[in-house]
């Protein structure tokens, strides 16, 4: 028989930093987005700066969009594990008090 363990502290850091990965790639992604590729003055890099500038964008949007998705997922787990720990402790005393 195993134990069934969820570390709580460790789940609400997960949770909080999946949570704010938006807040801490903001200020970096509008960094990027206020490049001025012109004043690079090739026009080859112009161009690749821009599409990294893009895809930089395109990846934090997807970041936060899965982010958000696991952020729900845990608050599911931390639910169903809560309600879960309850019933058993319920029918623990319950069985206890049967002897």
């Amino acid at each position: 028989m195993s134990d069934l363990y969820i570390d709580n502290a460790m789940l609400q850091r997960v949770r909080k930093n999946l949570a704010h990965i938006d807040e801490l790639l903001t200020k970096p992604a509008k960094a990027m987005e206020a490049v001025d590729v012109r004043a690079m003055g090739a026009s080859e890099l112009e161009k690749r700066m821009e599409s990294f500038g893009n895809e930089w964008h395109y990846g934090i949007k997807q970041l936060k969009k899965f982010s958000g998705t696991a952020v729900k997922a845990l608050n599911k787990i931390e639910e169903k594990f809560t309600g879960l720990d309850t019933e058993l402790a319920r029918q623990l005393s319950k069985a206890a008090k049967k002897k």
